[in-house]
């Protein structure tokens, strides 16, 4: 079920999020993984673009993005266009490789996190 390494990445930090998180934080995760020309016409034709964050986080009528990479993952050219122009908008992204890079980003964007979770 979760054979890449980003995958393991995601799910484990999505875990502590949710206990991690305050109530008053809506955040969710984007599935963004390529799945053929045929789902890619379809998403597009709906208005789903290229690049766009694994996460995103609402809190007190602030929005931020965070893109996990697993420790080699480099971000694609649609990520890097896409996340300049998401921070060109006044929301923060991160690149993040690790549930500490998360949980600094956040508290450095003011997010108010319930306690720590050790890896």
């Amino acid at each position: 079920m979760l054979n890449h390494d980003e995958d393991r990445l995601h799910k484990f930090i999505w875990n502590a999020l949710t206990v991690m998180l305050p109530d008053d934080c809506v955040a969710w995760s984007n599935e963004n993984r390529r799945n053929g020309v045929r789902e890619g016409a379809r998403r597009k034709a709906r208005g789903c673009i290229a690049g766009v964050p694994d996460m995103e986080f609402h809190y007190r009528g602030r929005a931020m993005c965070v893109e996990l990479k697993a420790e080699k993952g480099r971000l694609s050219p649609e990520q890097k266009a896409l996340h300049a122009r998401l921070k060109a908008a006044g929301t923060p992204v991160a690149v993040c490789r690790s549930l500490d890079d998360v949980t600094a980003f956040l508290t450095a964007q003011g997010v108010a996190l319930r306690g720590r979770i050790a890896a």
